[in-house]
């Protein structure tokens, strides 16, 4: 019987990936820094798996077949910790991002240019960010004497969990909403194109790639249904909140790269989300067969429910965006939403001085 080691494997793609790898047959191990109750072909370790000592003694204790990397690391972790991982397996699954391509007019292929290559912001390059270091981290596979590797690029993925707009997470936008809040949507960004990928079609796909000899050596996006604008996405959320008697206060503004400035996030809105990205997703199919991914409405739609019929837990409040919008809107939060006191000063700063 074989065995995966899920790395990280207790997030928005690994939940449901656990489970299906399970249901397939494969003894699936999960790691994670809280204790979870172990099932049937399913174990959870409980560690650190940026910590290497831990990962080194976990990979001398058991041999695994197929390993599957959620992590997110810094550049150096990575460089620290790639061959371990490619020589402690028959397949490493490495998890990049599809915002390491370039700009194109056309269809994005897995051949289409990086960022890394084809950018000229040398600021930008020096950061680091997101999509740059997913690049480099590409790149040292890439350069690997051993090619047991495959890189999954998924698109933008959502969940119950996360529900994006441009420039926020349902920390954003969904928290004011259902706080009695204006939530701002940027009207200028309404005609980019996004294509958001529902995260179990993701963890399906994945699971599809998993001890699959066609994807040894690949790299392959996972690109959901057709794509759609910010603005219909805007539209989808709103429609699906008035289906549960929820009618928030919206502000459209057209100064997008002003609120991404305030947010920290410039290199996201810049390089990402002001973009539009349309996919090609004939190489994953060449590999995997057909799949049928679920539709941007049917699928936020589904999720803004689930959230708003659950426990609604929301992760940090960002007091700058917060303390901006509040000033436009003039709103105040409750400072009880900001976990911290810096984060409440930080949010009563940003909400009585004009900035921007």
């Amino acid at each position: 019987m074989k065995k995966v080691l899920v790395l990280g494997g207790t997030g928005a793609i690994g939940v449901p990936l656990v489970r299906q790898l399970a249901e397939k047959g494969f003894i699936v191990h999960v790691t994670s820094r809280k204790q979870h109750t172990s099932e049937d072909r399913i174990k959870y370790i409980q560690g650190n798996a940026h910590d290497l000592e831990f990962m080194s003694k976990l990979l001398k204790e058991a041999v695994y077949d197929v390993i599957v990397d959620l992590m997110i690391y810094s550049l150096p972790e990575f460089e620290e910790r790639a061959e371990m991982l490619l020589k402690a397996t028959k397949q490493y699954i490495f998890i990049s991002s599809a915002r390491v391509y370039a700009f194109s007019e056309g269809l994005l292929t897995e051949e289409s240019p990086r960022l890394l290559e084809t950018c000229s912001d040398k600021e930008y390059l020096a950061t680091n960010e997101y999509a740059i270091r997913k690049a480099k981290e590409e790149n040292i596979l890439l350069g690997s004497s051993n090619k047991n590797w495959t890189i999954i690029r998924p698109s933008l993925t959502y969940n119950t969990e996360r529900l994006q707009s441009p420039l926020d997470e349902k920390e954003g936008w969904l928290y004011r909403a259902l706080h009695g809040l204006t939530v701002f949507f940027p009207s200028d960004l309404s005609d980019v194109m996004t294509t958001m990928t529902f995260g179990d079609d993701v963890s399906a796909a994945i699971s599809k790639l998993v001890d699959n000899p066609k994807a040894m050596g690949e790299i392959v996006h996972i690109a959901g249904a057709a794509p759609v604008t910010w603005g219909e996405v805007y539209d989808i959320y709103l429609k699906a909140l008035e289906k549960e008697n929820i009618h928030p206060k919206v502000k459209y503004f057209d100064d997008s790269k002003t609120v991404s400035a305030v947010a920290g996030n410039i290199y996201q809105y810049k390089y990402a989300r002001s973009i539009s990205r349309v996919f090609d997703n004939s190489k994953l199919f060449s590999i995997i067969g057909e799949m049928e991914f679920t539709g941007a409405e049917e699928g936020l739609t589904k999720c803004v429910r689930e959230f708003v019929k659950g426990k609604q837990t929301f992760g940090r409040i960002h007091a700058r965006l917060f303390g901006y919008y509040d000033r436009l809107a003039k709103e105040k939060t409750p400072l009880k939403a900001f976990g911290s006191a810096r984060d409440k000063l930080v949010y009563i700063l940003y909400r009585r001085i004009k900035r921007g």
